[in-house]
Formats: structure tokens, C-alpha cells, sequence
């Protein structure tokens, strides 16, 4: 994971961007506590001549299984080529399969990834509405 915020990095293959996907994955849980467990991907090839490229994992955590509690969220890798890298996850709080807003209403809890690991912003609000329409956890069940 050296290279991930390359913003010039060879061009990587769906499965290289599964593997460094997978390794913030694990990272993400011992940095959160909760053992996280991929549920679908959203990577490619990074195609030659593209200005950027995204790629993603959707993830889901038991917080408490007696309270039913569970955080779902998406780890995603964004490189513009020759300008910027940055990875983050955001996660959502669900309970009994239905949508948990945190303190103050609000969204979801945020968390960049640096060269030095992750850090928490904590809860945030979901300025772009990204998030709005997950009501439940649908998105996040193991197909």
C-alpha cells in the first residue's frame, strides 16, 4: 500500500485494484475495532489515455449483533493522474437493517486515509446527497 497515493502510478489491473482495495479493507478494521467484510466491488482496468480513475468496495461491520447494530459503508481509492490520489470511507450506521442518523442528524462518519493510515472526522453531513436514499442496509447485503 507504499505506492497507493502515487498520483503516478502504473496503470493497475482489476485485480491489483482488488488486492489495495482489500488491504484498506483490513486496515479499515483494525483501525475501527469491527472486522469489516467486503460485500461488492466496483473495480476495472485503469484505462491508458484516462485522467483519473476510481475504484471501490462496498463494506459492512457488525457493531453489536444483540442490538442488531451494523455500519455499512464504501472504501474508495480516486487517482487523477499526475495531479492527486486520496482514499476515505464513509460509513453509515444501521440498526435491525434501517438507517441510523448520528448526532445532530447527521449522516454518516468519514474517514480519510493517508500515508500515516486513517483518521476519523467523525460524523459529517452528506453535503451532496450521496448517501440520502440509503434508508437500509439493501445495498450492502452479501449477494
Amino acid at each position: 500500500m507504499q505506492n497507493m497515493l502515487d498520483p503516478n502510478p502504473r496503470l493497475r489491473s482489476e485485480a491489483e485494484w482488488r488486492a489495495l482495495l482489500g488491504g484498506l479493507v483490513e486496515s479499515l478494521s483494525a483501525f475501527t475495532g469491527l472486522r469489516f467484510e467486503s460485500t461488492s466491488w466496483f473495480v476495472s482496468d485503469d484505462q491508458p489515455g484516462h485522467a483519473c480513475a476510481s475504484n471501490c468496495v462496498n463494506v459492512r461491520g457488525v457493531v453489536n449483533p444483540a442490538l442488531r447494530l451494523e455500519v455499512c459503508g464504501v472504501v474508495c481509492v480516486t487517482v487523477n493522474f499526475g495531479k492527486a490520489a486520496w482514499a476515505s470511507c464513509d460509513l453509515l450506521l444501521f440498526a435491525n437493517g434501517k438507517r441510523v442518523l448520528g448526532p445532530g442528524d447527521l449522516d454518516f462518519v468519514f474517514l480519510p486515509y493517508s500515508e500515516a493510515g486513517w483518521s476519523s472526522r467523525g460524523w459529517v453531513q452528506d453535503e451532496t446527497g450521496e448517501w440520502e436514499s440509503h434508508t437500509t442496509d439493501a445495498r450492502w447485503r452479501s449477494t
